[in-house]
């Protein structure tokens, strides 16, 4: 037995599948379309700032574990800028359409890419919460990585994110039912089921244990602990709660606008989602929400970490010497008025 599942770029075009009359589905069409667009601009100026930030940073680092972390917090952000000059588009439209009219070639690119750059913003997620447990718990563990072995780290990064998109290059496809084009992935039933297997048991789930753990340890060492002896620097504490603080919502983040998505999937995959109105908005929010999680880093920074707000301004004094365009400098007035408030 053959199992399909028609991807989430192509749900527009079974909107009467669900039940839903015209009018109906285009609201819904168009709602996720206008909030994709939404993220678009705001996730591109974000993580463009996000990079020129991190980028200056990781220059004037004399810290192993600062630079450790700003090295795979870039990795997060041109995972996030690639997703969003690539994917969020191709979704856009894909909305705005209610056919597939992009061909195969985007069908399996969009999707494989979505995977791929995905689970390498994942897996340097997790790459910074062993690094901080480390840094915080094990303060006397040397971190220092030479410019080779960063590369490699997130050379290795890229090469799982590739491996865990493997199965959408080879069965992602384009397939014409009745009058209709479809984008859909399809598989054996044992394919299928293997697949979610080690999706979730081998990809997803050890890598969320082991965060867990890394932050429980560090949640008790910062927070539960009475800062004595060693540990009695109150500068380097407090920084250490910032930090983990402002990189732990980040991974909640991912994890919590994610999961909906491929819960929806998941069920899809195995029928156990009857074609009604209701499936087809929650998974058209869904949706939604996960593609919305490639602009919110750059937002969770500004919010959290003053000294990403100080570099940020740094960055921005440039334009009283005209290094800066005008416009640039404009955002930076309007979010620095945003948290003000």
């Amino acid at each position: 037995m053959i199992t399909c599942i028609s991807s989430a770029s192509s749900l527009p075009a079974d909107a009467s599948v669900y039940g839903l009359d015209v009018s109906s589905s285009m609201e819904i069409r168009y709602f996720v379309a206008v909030g994709l667009g939404i993220t678009l601009v705001i996730g591109i100026i974000g993580n463009l700032l996000m990079v020129l930030v991190l980028a200056k940073s990781l220059q004037s680092s004399n810290n192993p574990v600062s630079t450790m972390t700003c090295t795979f917090m870039v990795n997060v952000t041109v995972s996030d800028l690639l997703f969003l000059l690539y994917n969020v588009p191709v979704m856009l439209l894909s909305f705005i359409f209610e056919d597939w009219v992009m061909g195969p070639f985007v069908c399996v690119s969009s999707q494989s890419m979505s995977m791929l750059t995905m689970f390498c913003s994942f897996y340097s997620m997790v790459a910074t919460s062993v690094l901080r447990y480390v840094a915080v718990v094990h303060p006397t563990h040397d971190l220092s990585y030479s410019r080779s072995q960063r590369f490699g780290l997130v050379t290795l990064m890229w090469i799982l994110g590739f491996l865990v998109s493997l199965p959408s290059w080879l069965h992602q496809g384009v397939a014409e039912v009745g009058y209709s084009t479809y984008c859909i992935f399809c598989m054996t039933e044992f394919q299928t089921f293997l697949y979610f297997v080690l999706f979730g048991g081998v990809a997803f789930l050890p890598a969320v244990v082991v965060m867990a753990i890394c932050y429980w340890e560090i949640i008790r060492f910062l927070w539960g602990w009475h800062i004595s002896g060693a540990h009695a620097d109150l500068g380097r504490h407090r920084k250490n709660r910032k930090v983990t603080a402002t990189i732990l919502t980040i991974v909640t983040a991912f994890i919590v606008m994610w999961m909906p998505y491929w819960a929806v999937t998941f069920l899809m995959a195995n029928h156990s989602l009857s074609p009604k109105p209701l499936v087809y908005v929650v998974s058209s929010l869904a949706t939604l929400m996960a593609y919305s999680n490639c602009c919110i880093s750059p937002l969770i920074y500004f919010a959290f970490s003053e000294q990403f707000r100080l570099e940020l301004s740094k960055l921005f004094r440039r334009r009283q010497r005209g290094k800066l365009p005008k416009q640039i400098y404009q955002i930076h007035i309007a979010l620095r008025a945003m948290v003000s408030r």
